[in-house]
Order: C-alpha cells, then structure tokens, then sequence
C-alpha cells in the first residue's frame, strides 16, 4: 500500500476508508503500470508517489462518479457540456462522453499525472521509476 489510509486523510481525503482501500488498490495498480513495477519491493515511498496516488483516487472516484450518474440518466456532472443554448424556444444541445470516452480522457490524465509527479523520482533501489529502458538484475 503506498499511501496509507491515514495519509490519506492527513492530505485532506474526504473518502471513507472501505471506498478508499478500493480505489486505492485501482491507483496502485496504475502506479506499478507505469513505473514497471518498481515500487513493489520498496518499504518507504517517496512523498511525490503519495501525493500521486491522492491524486489518482480522487482521479478514479470522479471516473466512477461520472459512469454511475450517467447510467442513472442523470446529466448533471455526467460529463454533459452545454454545447448550445437557445433562450427563446428553449433548446438546448449537450455533448455527452460516452464511458469508451471518459474512460481515454482519463486513462490520459492518469498517465499525464504519473510523468509530472514522477519525473526524477527514484525507488529505494535509486531507479528510476519512469526509465523506460531496462536495468541489470531486472
């Protein structure tokens, strides 16, 4: 677990702790996606992972949010915008992300994230965790 639940809330998390540890362990998972898993031995974790992985919990809570307003035909904070607006005969147009949609916005801000907290940032082995190339021994 990189970020503990009490971490969490020291940061400002308003989840409940059963929703945290869900979301977290999808946070995770994307964190050792884009490192290659160089985290996973490690015991200490640096600050920019824990801020990273607040960010990415309130990444995917939003995510799933979106979807579940969505599938209960809600439009308001369902990734509905007001594409045009008219006043007299009351029209108005949305444009709506489907969930294939949301899904890549967020995907691409997940990783936009994970380069911009993670560039420079070292494991406990003093890897670095974006190189894309590969280590000895690994």
């Amino acid at each position: 677990m990189y970020l503990t639940y009490l971490e969490y809330k020291a940061m400002g998390g308003t989840l409940d702790e059963t929703t945290f540890n869900d979301l977290e362990f999808e946070a995770e998972a994307l964190v050792n996606w884009y490192t290659f898993n160089r985290l996973k031995n490690d015991t200490t974790f640096p600050t920019e992972v824990k801020r990273l992985m607040k960010y990415l919990i309130g990444l995917i809570q939003a995510q799933n949010s979106v979807i579940t307003s969505s599938a209960n035909g809600s439009t308001s904070g369902s990734g509905a915008n007001i594409t045009s607006q008219s006043n007299d005969g009351v029209s108005i147009s949305y444009n709506v992300l489907n969930a294939s949609e949301l899904a890549n916005s967020c995907k691409q801000e997940a990783k936009d994230a994970c380069d911009k907290y993670l560039q420079g940032v070292m494991n406990e082995a003093g890897r670095m965790l974006l190189y894309r190339g590969v280590y000895p021994n690994e």
